[in-house]
């Protein structure tokens, strides 16, 4: 059964991180529509390539000598080819994960998380890491019965 959270006053911090959250929300879905217009309405613009000039020092075989005439150094010209675009980075598929825990423990993680700024998912990743990395160095040994040093 779902939780009527309106009846909460703002003074909660439960409820002020969630009107900031929606805030947030709202504004992201607003910059992005936004920038999708400017994409819709920005016409493909022909790009025009500079070249690129390298130099390339002559290798010295013996010692500069006080009278030796300057040496002029070859320059290439090269241009850069021309990308499309940048390439995509993958996107990270995020799952939905259900847990069963007591109400009243759901309320202290959140109360906890919150406290350090963190959202519970957040904050049950970062547990979870840490946990692994204890176990992984051998500092702790995980079992049905708990934690054990």
């Amino acid at each position: 059964m779902a939780k009527d959270f309106s009846k909460y006053n703002d003074d909660n911090p439960v409820m002020a991180i969630l009107a900031k959250a929606k805030k947030e929300e709202a504004a992201q879905s607003n910059s992005m529509a936004i920038l999708q217009n400017i994409a819709k309405e920005e016409a493909p613009v022909e790009k025009k390539q500079a070249p690129v000039t390298v130099v390339i020092p002559e290798p010295v075989a013996a010692p500069v000598q006080a009278a030796a005439k300057p040496v002029a150094t070859p320059v290439e010209t090269v241009s850069e080819p021309e990308t499309e675009e940048a390439p995509k980075a993958e996107e990270i598929k995020k799952i939905l994960m259900n847990i069963s825990i007591r109400e009243t423990t759901k309320k202290e993680w959140k109360m906890f998380f919150l406290e350090h700024d963190l959202s519970m998912t957040q904050g049950i990743e970062t547990a979870v890491e840490y946990l692994m990395s204890e176990v992984k160095k051998n500092n702790i040994k995980l079992s049905k019965g708990g934690i054990t040093k």
